[in-house]
């Protein structure tokens, strides 16, 4: 039952959403005549607490030669404070946000290349050949390119025109991703003289959309993300700069849009709520030992997870029994209707229809 792969990365787009709100947090240390005596960017990284605070004491002492060559003690360097870390502790469905389950969300698939560009009006005055400009697609897509070819006004295609008309454009690339009909704008040679009179050629675009599908995918499933934040200092005044960064923000939630599933366009605003703060002060041997501050924020991200996609095709027939009584199951005639060309595109105007009604 569960043999079909899919990852959608929606836990690891929390853990990214989670991390990037905090990893823009600095401190400054002062001289006690207010100097800035230095600036620091407190780090941010996804882990337990007590795999960065075990590295406090990797520091020691060891032997090497300086430039000269001299025996000279160094210290290997352990951990640098501060620092910050979180990591997902539990992840618990939330009965509270359920949606509708049978429900579907429906994108358009971006897989449409161009088919053709039609010439609806040749223009004229043309001296030059022109160029085209074809709008892009949306984020993922390939952007299409032609080229014009001009003519005179006898359809004779030759150089040194005076009054040159577009008779065709050739697609050099149809491009991809394209979902809907693209703007595409002719426009004048940037060498054409300035006193041409040229009236402006006009064309339009069509989209092949029989590589085009539907994506779909049930509406997904509410889960809370129990996230510990850990503040490791080595004194309290950067821990209460790094709080009062963090904490004014809360109340106790704080918004963050997130771009859920891109392929489906689904953005989303998550709550991170700020449930509870403690604070660890731990010191090892004496007062001269190093010594780490502890404030641990815990937070609770209510995320969705996203089951697998399927894709739709287009639908090229209808088939349908009426009847007075279908009680009795007593269809009185059928009718089906197909597109006329059958290989119409949805963008192709006007598209006509073929119905064939038949008696049962």
């Amino acid at each position: 039952m569960f043999g079909k792969y899919f990852y959608n990365k929606n836990i690891r787009n929390i853990v990214i959403l989670f991390g990037t709100v905090f990893n823009d947090i600095t401190i400054k240390r002062t001289l006690s005549n207010g100097t800035i005596q230095n600036t620091l960017k407190v780090p941010i990284a996804y882990g337990p607490a007590q795999k960065y605070l075990s590295k406090l004491d990797q520091g020691e002492l060891f032997s090497a030669n300086d430039s000269q060559g001299n025996a000279d003690l160094k210290e290997n360097v352990g951990m640098v404070l501060p620092r910050m870390s979180f990591e997902i502790t539990t992840m618990t469905y939330d009965t509270t946000r359920k949606l509708q389950s049978t429900k579907k969300i429906r994108e358009v698939k971006m897989l449409g290349p161009l088919e053709s560009i039609e010439i609806t009006n040749g223009g004229s005055g043309y001296t030059l050949i022109p160029t085209v400009e074809i709008d892009a697609p949306p984020t993922g897509g390939t952007q299409a390119t032609a080229v014009i070819t001009v003519a005179d006004s006898e359809n004779n295609i030759v150089s040194g025109l005076q009054n040159g008309v577009v008779t065709s454009i050739t697609l050099t690339n149809a491009g991809t991703g394209y979902t809907s009909i693209p703007n595409v704008t002719i426009k004048n040679n940037t060498s054409e003289p300035t006193n041409s009179s040229i009236f402006p050629a006009t064309v339009t675009a069509n989209v092949d959309a029989n590589t085009t599908t539907l994506q779909t995918i049930y509406t997904p499933v509410p889960y809370n993300f129990e996230i510990d934040l850990s503040i490791m200092v080595l004194n309290s005044d950067d821990g209460s700069q790094i709080l009062e960064q963090i904490l004014p923000y809360f109340t106790p939630e704080f918004h963050v849009t997130m771009n859920e599933m891109k392929s489906l366009g689904i953005k989303r605003d998550i709550p991170i709520i700020l449930n509870s703060m403690s604070t660890e002060d731990d010191y090892e041997g004496d007062f001269l030992s190093r010594r780490s501050l502890v404030h641990t924020l815990s937070f609770t991200v209510q995320g969705y997870l996203y089951g697998p996609t399927s894709d739709q095709g287009i639908i090229r027939e209808v088939d349908v029994n009426t009847g007075t009584n279908f009680i009795i199951d007593d269809p009185v005639v059928n009718v089906n209707v197909v597109p006329n060309p059958t290989t119409a595109d949805p963008d192709d105007a006007p598209i006509n229809t073929t119905t064939t009604i038949t008696d049962l």
